[in-house]
């Protein structure tokens, strides 16, 4: 029997100059995790690291500690690139996501195994419960957004949708699993230019291939969704628990959503086109939004302009019209791109 068969979850873990204390947490859950009756690979996938994966000491101490562990090395820049190398290496009938900052509970596998016998018409499941663990502390003031931020989570029921646009309850990256065949088929389209989301790059905060990843199992006919039982925790260190951080988070994430959207579902420009503001009224708003938040000492008037600006501008890129000058001023003040 090909032994490639015989695996159940490929574990897949992208890196790009990780902080050791994380990536140490990380793999220390995964040595960790319930393995009964599940045959798993774990891939570490180094995105072109500073100093290589390989000459550290402890991954190696950690490849002699988890049974199926092998590196990846991956030297085009941006988390999508190394994701779908990894997905083109597994052998796995599901794929999951672990971020290098992920910390699973140990019954994740077991959880995900009941998920995918139970619900066999979902094909992308994410952590109903999520914990952010600010080891390094975070400012009182912001605490509340940044946990929204870096997707904590507390659902008491397993909830499932498949509408053509995000919901609530679709899974972020962050503990993904999906079915690899869809994953295979969707790294083939990104490959032909189809799907054009990097991910995370270097210093630059885009997102958005794990959006169309699970968009394009909704586009195939699945649904997706969260589960109560699937729990972990995002490990979020000093130099992402600021404002300026968290900005530029936000910007990346919803700058690029409608894009990610329209290449999955075409028909949706019509509706686009619709809800698209002029460029005299996002200018008017985004410059007004710009003084009150630049007078005020409430952090959150910032995110919320970052916010207002990110989604429209995302919608004229997604439409490949020009964002207005003097919105494109304000980010370069801004400094979120």
């Amino acid at each position: 029997m090909d032994w490639k068969k015989t695996i159940d979850y490929s574990l897949v873990i992208c890196t790009y100059n990780p902080d050791e204390r994380i990536l140490k947490r990380c793999l220390e859950a995964v040595s960790k995790l319930d393995t009964t009756g599940i045959n798993t690979e774990v891939i570490l996938v180094d995105n072109n690291s500073d100093i290589p994966l390989q000459q550290q000491l402890y991954i190696r101490a950690f490849e002699e500690k988890i049974p199926g562990m092998r590196l990846l090395l991956v030297q085009e820049q941006g988390v999508n690139f190394a994701r779908m190398a990894a997905i083109e290496q597994s052998a796995g009938k599901y794929i999951v996501y672990f971020d290098y900052d992920n910390e699973p509970e140990s019954d994740y596998l077991q959880e995900l195994k009941k998920l995918n016998e139970q619900f066999p018409g979902v094909a992308a499941w994410g952590p109903g419960n999520v914990k952010v663990d600010f080891i390094d502390g975070v400012d009182a003031a912001i605490r509340q957004f940044a946990s929204a931020a870096f997707q904590q989570r507390q659902e008491q029921t397993i909830r499932t949708a498949s509408e053509s646009s995000w919901q609530s309850c679709y899974p972020f990256g962050t503990g993904l699993c999906t079915s690899a065949p869809l994953l295979k088929e969707f790294v083939q389209l990104a490959r032909q230019g189809r799907f054009t989301a990097s991910g995370r790059k270097g210093n630059k905060l885009s997102s958005g291939e794990d959006t169309q990843m699970v968009l394009h199992c909704i586009s195939k006919g699945y649904a997706a969704g969260v589960a109560p039982g699937l729990k972990l925790t995002h490990i979020i260190p000093q130099q992402r628990a600021n404002n300026k951080y968290l900005q530029r988070l936000l910007y990346g994430t919803f700058m690029c959503y409608e894009t990610c959207l329209l290449q999955v579902f075409p028909e949706q420009k019509k509706s686009l086109e619709q809800k698209i503001i002029s460029p005299w009224k996002f200018s008017r708003k985004s410059v007004k939004k710009f003084l009150r938040a630049r007078w005020s000492k409430d952090p959150h008037k910032m995110f919320d302009l970052v916010h207002f600006i990110a989604i429209h501008a995302g919608t004229y890129a997604a439409l490949n019209k020009p964002v207005p000058l003097p919105v494109n001023q304000i980010v370069r003040i801004l400094k979120v791109e």
